[in-house]
């Protein structure tokens, strides 16, 4: 039986879930709130009072796509009608207000998870499955940068490429150091340096930026057998040894959010579902960099 499922927030992200969400065979899409004017293809139904968009909706699941700015008020209501959410990136402004939705969905018995959309990018699960079969991965190199200067880049870089190293590595983070500067922006850091060391010895380096004149997301990691390269925006991965370069096999046809609401829909009917990161591996994360 399909899950019931409402959008809170429909403008950037948001209708990136909607072109899933509205075709999905797991999930049936019983509404989209947003108090903005939304555009002509929307074929779901709109609500712009959330009164009407929960008893009208009646959402067995809702997924909220909002900025950081927005996301902790729409939680605090969210939390007391539905039983299952899921937060799209960003996830909020700081740790405070995670630990505080942590709270609330521990009072009201609610099952959260988080939209890290890149760790269910199909280059990056064949690169996991690649490293299944290696008997030591030495060190892991992330490079991430973007042109969007105004932005959060904890929120919209750091955080999920910290999960994507932990995710790799298969371990928890025993030490972190970061360092981050502010070239172009007096207000809020536009580049990022973290050195990640891993209990199982793994050795991590993220580089992040928001002063990119393009924009470039792929991981280097040097393993026994060889050097992996992923590129996750091009979703293709290669390892290079001494026989020379090896393209591995991605599935290019099953896109990021379909893979994470293929692992959301375990996670509702189930109610656990590890592949899938939670505000537990959120808090975690997001306390390291204090």
């Amino acid at each position: 039986m399909k899950i019931r499922v409402g959008i809170l927030g429909y403008k950037n992200a948001g209708k990136l879930h909607y072109n899933e969400l509205i075709r999905s065979d797991k999930f049936d899409l019983c509404g989209v709130y947003d108090n903005s004017k939304i555009d002509f293809y929307c074929r779901a139904e709109v609500f712009d009072d959330f009164k009407s968009f929960i008893e009208v909706g009646q959402p067995e699941a809702i997924v909220i796509c909002l900025n950081e700015d927005e996301i902790f008020d729409a939680f605090c209501e969210c939390v007391k009608y539905c039983k299952n959410i899921l937060i799209c990136s960003p996830f909020c402004k700081n740790q405070d207000e995670l630990s505080q939705m942590k709270y609330l969905a521990t009072q009201h018995d609610t099952t959260v998870a988080l939209g890290f959309k890149t760790r269910f990018n199909q280059a990056v699960f064949s690169l996991k499955k690649a490293l299944l079969k290696e008997e030591e991965i030495f060190n892991i190199n992330i490079f991430n940068c973007i042109d969007s200067s105004d932005a959060n880049i904890i929120n919209e870089l750091t955080l999920g490429d910290i999960d994507i190293a932990k995710f790799l590595a298969n371990s928890e983070i025993t030490e972190l150091n970061s360092s981050f500067t502010n070239v172009t922006n007096q207000k809020r850091s536009d580049n990022a340096m973290l050195k990640i060391k891993f209990k199982n010895q793994i050795l991590t380096s993220i580089t992040n930026s928001l002063t990119s004149a393009i924009s470039s997301h792929f991981i280097t990691i040097n393993a026994t057998s060889g050097v992996y390269y992923c590129n996750i925006l091009l979703n293709k991965l290669h390892q290079i040894n001494q026989d020379g370069q090896i393209n591995l096999k991605v599935n290019s046809e099953i896109s990021e959010q379909r893979s994470l609401y293929n692992e959301f829909y375990t996670l509702v009917k189930t109610q656990k579902n590890e592949n899938i990161p939670s505000l537990d591996d959120a808090i975690k994360i997001r306390g390291l960099l204090r």
